[in-house]
């Protein structure tokens, strides 16, 4: 990350995780899945489209044979804030006697995962697990089981590496924090 700061439409935003701790996150929790899933299928459910880039960097790091599904799932709208309302936007896939993977960008309150499970598990799953490439727990609503985390981080709005501020932000390849000192830009 060489620049400062970057400013997506009224919010200023500073370097907080550089793409080399991301591939490091990505590497480990693939490795992970790679050890607990040996010899599995298994389905992948990517969460769009926040999940979108580390979904694509984890698979191509899988040794097992994969289905990938996607799934538009949200709780977040155009606010810096979970609104406690998920909005599930697509069909689940059928996902009986599977063992699903829900590959979620992050997870704050939870509220969009538990939903998820929820919805998934009146499909009769072998097994579902989470991977998120960043998690919260400080604000996790209730105890939430995510299998493989990439980061823990504060209550902080964050952007970049798929994540985004009202739909701008998604491409940048590090993760950037909100910066509430002076505007200088």
């Amino acid at each position: 990350m060489t620049e400062s700061r970057i400013r997506i439409l009224d919010k200023s935003f500073k370097p907080y995780i550089s793409a080399e701790k991301i591939e490091e996150a990505v590497v480990r929790i693939a490795s992970e899945i790679n050890k607990h899933h040996a010899g599995n299928e298994i389905t992948v459910l990517v969460i769009l489209k926040g999940a979108m880039m580390f979904a694509s960097d984890l698979l191509r790091k899988l040794n097992m044979p994969c289905t990938v599904e996607f799934l538009r799932a949200s709780s977040y709208r155009n606010s810096i804030s979970s609104s406690g309302l998920v909005n599930i936007e697509d069909w689940i896939p059928d996902v009986t006697d599977r063992n699903v993977i829900i590959i979620e960008d992050i997870v704050d309150t939870g509220t969009t995962i538990r939903e998820l499970i929820k919805h998934l598990s009146s499909y009769h799953p072998a097994s579902v697990s989470v991977a998120a490439i960043l998690s919260k727990p400080e604000v996790h609503e209730d105890q939430i089981a995510i299998e493989y985390v990439g980061i823990n981080i504060p209550a902080d709005f964050v952007v970049g590496y798929g994540m985004d501020y009202a739909g701008q932000g998604r491409h940048l390849n590090s993760i950037w924090v909100v910066d509430d000192t002076p505007d200088t830009l």
